[in-house]
């Protein structure tokens, strides 16, 4: 994926908008539509977190029984302004990327994951962590507004800069749903 090399940022972090649950909403509607196949279609990522400041790019997760079914037919995804981009996770075969920009600007990133991919479980207790944990997300806003400001040209580097809070961030939030799960075992 081609990053832009004008002088207009293609990463900023900005304060949480609450039209982002409702922009949600409406592309869940359409998704469905689009993959009536798909078991679930969810918010996921930064801008799904109440209060948390975010790229203004709505990330969306659907689960399917067979991404090849998905590729093999991809009118549907492209009517709606959705572009495949095969190489973004080229070492995940059961992880599809589309990217939708609207208005020349990016708007939608949307990962489509077959039904025996672990994937979309972790990215579920990492929201979850994040939404209940004041604390971890100030420092994962803080890691990405870091990042912004260091790389406001590339998306790949500003993903990389995230990376250590973000891995540090996982095994927090896997350490809590294990800890949660124990609780009510015992309760």
């Amino acid at each position: 994926m081609a990053d832009v090399k004008d002088d207009a940022p293609v990463v900023e972090v900005v304060p949480h908008d609450p039209a982002w649950s409702g922009r949600f909403t409406v592309e869940q509607r359409l998704l469905s539509e689009a993959l009536p196949a798909a078991l679930s279609v969810e918010h996921f990522g930064s801008t799904s977190i109440p209060g948390l400041a975010a790229k203004p790019i709505i990330d969306i997760l659907a689960v399917v029984p067979e991404v090849d079914a998905v590729v093999a037919d991809l009118r549907p995804l492209e009517q709606l302004g959705y572009v495949y981009r095969p190489m973004a996770f080229p070492e995940d075969d059961d992880h599809l990327f589309f990217a939708k920009d609207t208005a020349g600007k990016r708007s939608h990133h949307l990962h489509v994951f077959g039904v025996t991919s672990l994937i979309p479980e972790a990215n579920r207790v990492f929201r979850a962590y994040l939404a209940a944990n004041p604390d971890a997300a100030r420092r994962y806003e803080a890691a990405k507004r870091r990042a912004a400001q260091l790389h406001p040209h590339s998306r790949a580097q500003y993903g990389a800069a995230k990376e250590e809070v973000m891995t540090q961030l996982l095994a927090e939030a896997h350490l809590w749903r294990r800890a949660a799960r124990h609780q009510s075992a015992e309760g």
